[in-house]
């Protein structure tokens, strides 16, 4: 391995770079010959000593440069601003051309910071460049909408810029605790401007495809990215075909093997199983026939509570979704309540005064949740602004208590572009796209219709499960402790003085129908493929038969 080496960028800044080479089995030397070259761009120090060591052993190069201004490297850290996705374009040139022992043929590799800043480097690199593909995982299309906000109130993972930040250059860097104080305040950056669009993977999407480099997507139900992961992965399949890019993809879609994504279990950046990416790299930097880009159902779900691996092809995967609404008694059920009625729920810590919660009836012959989540919710409130944070659980035969998903909704940034949300075939919300651009006071007193959406999942709900929907106001603070999350949990100064004192009405019956709504198929839906073998490849094990037809609940 080489340590350390010194590569200039075009203004003169000199990034740093460790190298490890395959070597000889029987002598430990390094390897004879050139080889493919797998980048990683990273802002973290290497713990390790030879970084991406299954990769060097199956005959790729390793190449982990570190992101300028930090760590080791020179320059100022710009988070992911133009000039880091140039620094990419001539880290990419330096190993086709430069590196000893490179054959020219290089693919990107590397999870969260280094998955995003895969897909900068590609549209910036266009259709010319010798990087023949991507595997980005724990990343996703949003930053604003997923990661650094909930609902537009910000999260624990924007809270942990402040400690990054600081750490790699102040308050002369784009972040840290210049960019935190200035959300607090409720300044620019606490909206969807220029600053989080210039930032936002999903918009590269069609360069991306522009450029003809295919990538493989990992992410998983407990990621920060978990939604627009998926979502990455339609916007690419959508570039793909010529399609509008950020619809949902269609029913029909002939969805392409060039354009795959994994949704595994587990947190950010865990069970990423590095056995499929290099059969993703050997396919494209080698040239072997693995026949994974050969799949036709390129969407591979891990199911929760089943732990089966399942296949699709069109995301979102259901066309018709099923509504459950609330009622008296705090119930929630497929049917439309006869009687009108409300809860109320104080803005504060969950306890009696601020939690609501609704159960349904149990589902007797089960199901399967399949994809984006979304609530419809008719709300008033005492004060101009309300907050409301949706959670789902599943309640087993035993009493037992799964958490599926949650979502916020901010009365004030509330409004959606309905250019970019996704409907079902009746016009059902399927994935709400908040716009964030200002704030618009709630109406005090008056009831307002609030579309927004939870987290999507891939749920095997057993015979005789309930479904239950938890409404509190607040993000209970111990929560907020960890450094990474997509809780709402620091309410801007603006927000928290105009959530002070609020108390939250949530509004069911025939006029103002609040309702959960979701992707809700049969429980026999899945089946086998003709190798029930669970150790084959996710793109060969099982099948999705029947949507839309005899799976629609």
């Amino acid at each position: 391995m080489e340590s350390q080496l010194p590569v200039k960028m075009s203004d003169g800044a000199i990034l740093k770079a460790d190298v490890a080479y395959p070597t000889d089995p029987v002598t430990g030397r390094r390897a004879p010959g050139n080889f493919p070259v797998l980048l990683t761009q990273t802002p973290y120090l290497s713990t390790k000593p030879t970084a991406g060591d299954y990769f060097v052993q199956h005959g790729y190069i390793f190449v982990t440069a570190y992101v300028r201004g930090t760590t080791t490297s020179g320059g100022n850290f710009g988070f992911f601003s133009k000039r880091d996705a140039q620094d990419g374009v001539e880290l990419v040139k330096w190993a086709s051309t430069q590196l000893q022992g490179s054959n020219g043929q290089i693919g990107l590799t590397g999870g969260s910071y280094a998955g995003i800043n895969q897909a900068a480097t590609v549209a910036e690199a266009g259709r010319s460049s010798p990087i023949k593909a991507l595997a980005p995982y724990c990343m996703g299309a949003e930053f604003y909408r997923e990661t650094y906000f909930a609902g537009g109130i910000p999260t624990q993972t924007l809270n942990f810029q402040r400690v990054i930040g600081d750490s790699m250059g102040g308050n002369t860097a784009p972040t840290g605790a210049a960019l935190v104080n200035e959300i607090n305040a409720g300044g620019p950056r606490a909206y969807e401007g220029q600053f989080w669009q210039d930032r936002t993977p999903g918009n590269l999407a069609e360069k991306i495809v522009d450029a003809g480099v295919p990538a493989l997507l990992w992410s998983t139900n407990g990621d920060i990215y978990a939604q627009s992961s998926l979502e990455l992965y339609s916007y690419l399949q959508n570039a793909s075909r010529k399609l509008p890019t950020f619809g949902p993809m269609r029913q029909d879609q002939n969805a392409t093997g060039r354009y795959q994504i994994v949704m595994g279990q587990g947190g950010h950046c865990e069970n990423i199983d590095q056995r499929i990416t290099m059969e993703w790299f050997d396919t494209w930097l080698k040239g072997k026939k693995t026949g994974i880009e050969d799949t036709s159902t390129p969407l591979h779900a891990h199911e929760m509570i089943s732990n089966r691996w399942l296949n699709t092809a069109a995301y979102p995967v259901v066309p018709a979704y099923t509504r459950y609404y609330l009622g008296p008694n705090k119930t929630l059920s497929p049917v439309v309540p006869a009687e009108s009625g409300r809860d109320s729920a104080a803005w504060a810590q969950p306890d009696a005064t601020s939690t609501l919660q609704y159960e349904s009836p149990a589902l007797e012959n089960g199901g399967t949740l399949a994809g984006p989540i979304s609530a419809s919710v008719y709300a008033s409130s005492s004060t101009r602004n309300l907050e409301l944070i949706a959670t789902l659980q599943l309640v087993g035969v035993d009493g037992s208590t799964t958490p599926i998903s949650s979502g916020t909704v901010l009365g004030s940034l509330a409004a959606n572009d309905p250019q970019r949300s996704w409907f079902d075939v009746s016009g059902v919300p399927v994935r709400p796209y908040g716009k964030f651009i200002s704030d618009e006071p709630v109406p005090e007193g008056s009831v307002k219709k609030y579309d927004f959406a939870l987290s999507p999942r891939f749920v095997h709900i057993p015979e005789g499960s309930k479904l239950r929907l938890t409404v509190t106001t607040q993000t209970p603070t111990p929560r907020c402790s960890p450094n990474l999350g997509v809780d709402p949990c620091f309410p801007t100064s603006p927000q928290a003085g105009s959530l002070q004192g609020s108390v939250v009405s949530l509004h069911f019956g025939p006029p103002t129908r609040t309702s959960l709504n979701l992707p809700l198929l049969k429980g026999d839906c899945w089946r086998s493929s003709d190798n029930p073998n669970p150790n084959v490849p996710y793109w060969k094990g099982n099948l999705l038969s029947g949507v839309p037809g005899p799976c629609q609940k």
